[in-house]
């Protein structure tokens, strides 16, 4: 297991629940470097699970400063990159119903 995979698993070692969810990640190949994280799945529907799994590894690669980036990568798929913080908080992402009242 490599540094990044250790450094996730770690996070969340004292909630098997969420720890058990990262399971995906033991298929796919991490690796780090200019800023980012690079996830290499096994194909485009491994890719969909791991892109699912993003608000769990956005958390401990913000907290230890490991990326500002994450690329999901894919044989024969554009690659998906996510920001590892979002630029503005999160409540702006969610719509609350309160505009036109």
């Amino acid at each position: 297991m490599d540094r990044v995979s250790v450094a996730i698993w770690s996070f969340y070692r004292e909630d098997p629940e969420l720890a058990r969810r990262l399971d995906p990640l033991l298929a796919a190949r991490l690796s780090r470097g200019w800023g980012c994280v690079r996830i290499a799945c096994r194909d485009a529907a491994h890719r969909a699970v791991v892109s699912g799994l993003l608000p769990l590894l956005r958390p401990p690669l913000a907290a230890l400063g490991l990326a500002r980036e994450i690329r999901l990568l894919a044989p024969g798929c554009e690659p998906l990159v996510f920001p590892v913080v979002l630029p503005f908080g999160g409540g702006l992402l969610a719509y609350d119903g309160s505009i036109g009242e």
